[in-house]
């Protein structure tokens, strides 16, 4: 993993013993051990604890439990930002999501359930064996709070993915396997305790002083991610153990990152996606990825370390020598409505939306695939500037996913402050636009929520914003009836219309698989 620790054989042992799911026992525990080391000899040191903990973050870069799933793109294809696109045959299970018929057998929602409790079952494992291993208090509580900060992470995507999920805290027994799911409350109070703990002890420092491992801000700017949406969806406050994390609780903690983390805004927006600024001083939180363990094994992708969603979201180049681009799959089109959003005169569009006539080539240098809308991720893509130095191309992309930026923070406190009737929700909303020379806008619920489309269009955060104003909002968003086709779009105007299903509320549902292994412990969620 760039910039924290490269994996090694015994990792992969580590993913072996603790790569167990919530609720079953599958094929992925089914794999032979490749060193001698067990479970029972292993957490002993302070180096097993650091190789076990780098376990944990790995499982933040898979993005192919099963088929190609990563999360920003599922949720820019779940929102109005972007259609499946791509192939439909190679890809089915996008396009479900796409047009929000999503059957249980769904395989990358079967992916997305896996990936998760895989993680969470990795740092419940180090949270119990923690204490037991012979090591300086100081590393041990540092740990303990990356470990909580990863699980509350993992938890959040999953109950704002499913929203009824078991919430399992400990290592299990087979006998513990069939856990009930709980409640959403459970899981988001427990977000937020997680969140809370992690706080107290870890560094406040940038991600490039950091290595790439969590922070304090960071922990705090999720735990006021997990307020807002939970707040949005569910009209209630979150209780961290004793603690109740209310509006003006999630707003101190944008305020400490504001006025003490150093984050800033870089000068120039479009900056924050190259190369060189991976945990650039505007980067609150990445996901790390890299080709300096070139990877070539199809069947194992999340063994290696680079990033599928560039290879998905690239243009189907068909001359990459003209180009500054090389071939991708074309996934997760950009919307000519997103395209419109912008003003002409904002230079996120170019820095977000790569169009077909910026193409050397033009049009007649791509080969057109499905849902083709004429444009492209420039945020995520193939750019010659990430081509992996090594392994097979299309699993070795190293553009890390800058999760959250400082842009998000300044939009976030904004919003609180209108929420509250305390600050003055003008300045961070103002300083946003000011970046790429646009005027202020009156700090009102609307124009946030729509400079948080413009801002971070494209990087995942659209389908949660949506979700949290509601299922009339987000149907009124997502669900599209044209008459007439945009002039760049290719295809017939089935291939484009959607419809949003009101009574699923935009979460996807409980794999049929893991509710067969549970005989029935599992429930389906609302509208499957």
């Amino acid at each position: 993993m760039k910039n924290i620790t490269q994996k090694t054989s015994r990792l992969l042992l580590i993913g072996v013993f603790l790569g167990v799911t919530a609720t079953s026992c599958d094929s992925f525990l089914d794999q032979e051990p490749l060193d001698t080391r067990i479970e029972e000899t292993f957490y002993k040191t302070q180096a097993d604890a650091t190789e076990a903990l780098i376990g944990v973050y790995d499982v933040l870069q898979w993005n192919t439990v099963i088929g190609f799933h990563p999360t920003p793109l599922v949720l820019d294809v779940l929102s109005d930002d972007a259609y499946s696109a791509g192939q439909p045959s190679s890809e089915p299970s996008l396009l479900q999501m796409d047009r929000h018929q999503i059957l249980t057998t769904n395989g990358e929602v079967q992916g997305l359930w896996k990936k998760h409790y895989i993680g969470i079952s990795r740092a419940n494992t180090l949270l119990q064996k923690i204490e037991g291993i012979e090591a300086p208090e100081d590393f041990k509580k540092r740990t303990i709070a990356e470990a909580k900060f990863l699980r509350a992470h993992f938890y959040l995507d999953l109950v704002r993915l499913f929203e009824n999920v078991p919430l399992i805290l400990a290592p299990q027994i087979a006998s513990e396997y069939n856990q009930p799911q709980a409640t959403p409350k459970a899981v988001y109070d427990q977000i937020a305790l997680d969140l809370t703990d992690a706080i107290a002890d870890l560094p406040a420092s940038d991600l490039r002083t950091s290595t790439g491992r969590a922070t304090k801000w960071a922990a705090k700017a999720l735990l006021a991610k997990a307020y807002l949406f939970y707040k949005g969806v569910y009209n209630q406050e979150l209780q961290a153990g004793g603690t109740t994390v209310n509006a003006q609780a999630a707003l101190q903690h944008l305020n400490d990152i504001i006025a003490s983390s150093g984050h800033n805004l870089l000068p120039n927006y479009a900056d924050n996606f190259t190369r060189a600024n991976e945990f650039s001083i505007e980067s609150v939180w990445e996901i790390s990825y890299s080709d300096e363990n070139p990877w070539f094994d199809w069947g194992y992708v999340q063994g290696g370390e680079g990033n599928m969603q560039p290879q998905q979201q690239g243009p189907r180049i068909k001359n990459t020598g003209i180009e500054n681009y090389l071939a991708g799959w074309s996934t997760a089109t950009p919307t000519q409505e997103l395209y419109d959003a912008f003003a002409a005169n904002d230079p996120r569009r170019d820095a977000t939306i790569l169009a077909e006539t910026e193409l050397a080539g033009g049009k007649d240098n791509l080969n057109i695939g499905y849902q083709h809308t004429g444009y492209f991720s420039q945020k995520y893509t193939t750019s010659k500037e990430y081509r992996p130095s090594g392994g097979q191309l299309e699993l070795n992309w190293g553009n890390n996913y800058r999760a959250i930026r400082f842009s998000d923070v300044l939009l976030m406190a904004s919003e609180l402050m209108v929420m509250t009737g305390t600050g003055d929700a003008q300045v961070p909303l103002t300083r946003v636009r000011a970046r790429v020379g646009l005027a202020p806008v009156p700090a009102t619920l609307d124009n946030i929520y729509q400079e948080r489309r413009l801002e971070l269009a494209l990087e995942g955060h659209r389908y949660w914003d949506l979700l949290r104003r509601g299922t009339a909002v987000a149907n009124a968003a997502i669900t599209v009836n044209r008459s007439t086709l945009p002039a760049s779009y290719v295809g017939t105007l089935s291939d484009f219309n959607l419809q949003f299903n009101p009574a699923r509320k935009g979460f996807l549902p409980i794999p049929q698989s893991e509710i067969d292994l549970s005989a029935g412990v599992l429930k389906p969620n609302a509208g499957y």
